[in-house]
């Protein structure tokens, strides 16, 4: 079987976009690989920290439109509320996610025990858990 001359293969037609999927694809996998040397198998350490703010996002409800076999599907989401705090820890500041109870017992300035471990390349403190410190009474 004889091709004519004119006849598009997958490599003629446009170049650039066989060359733009494989940069596209080369820089998502750099990306999750500096992600998983940056962030994989930190020390968690507890560190002594400072609560410099408090913030409550509370729950909404987002919707998602989908036309599929020309039916109009529509989904609803429920994001949950959450609870966090902005840390001081060491002159360096980082937010983490708290439970209800404790967000209702803190207030700014006080001191609390926070699991933190910091990135290896960014070097960014990340919170893994905040628990009230056991040395500080709470004023009822």
């Amino acid at each position: 079987m004889n091709l004519p001359a004119d006849t598009v293969t997958p490599y003629s037609a446009n170049p650039f976009v066989f060359l733009f999927s494989i940069a596209a694809i080369v820089a998502v996998s750099l990306y999750f690989a500096y992600g998983a040397v940056d962030r994989m198998g930190l020390e968690v350490r507890s560190m002594d920290a400072t609560v410099v703010d408090k913030q409550y996002n509370p729950s909404r409800q987002t919707y998602n439109t989908t036309i599929a076999g020309g039916r109009v599907w529509t989904q609803s989401y429920e994001t949950s509320g959450s609870y966090v705090v902005t840390l001081r820890i060491d002159g360096a500041q980082t937010v983490g996610l708290i439970s209800k109870q404790l967000f209702d017992s803190l207030k700014t300035g006080d001191h609390v025990q926070a699991k933190v471990r910091r990135t290896r390349v960014s070097r960014r403190l990340e919170t893994v858990g905040v628990t009230r410190d056991p040395l500080v009474r709470l004023e009822e």
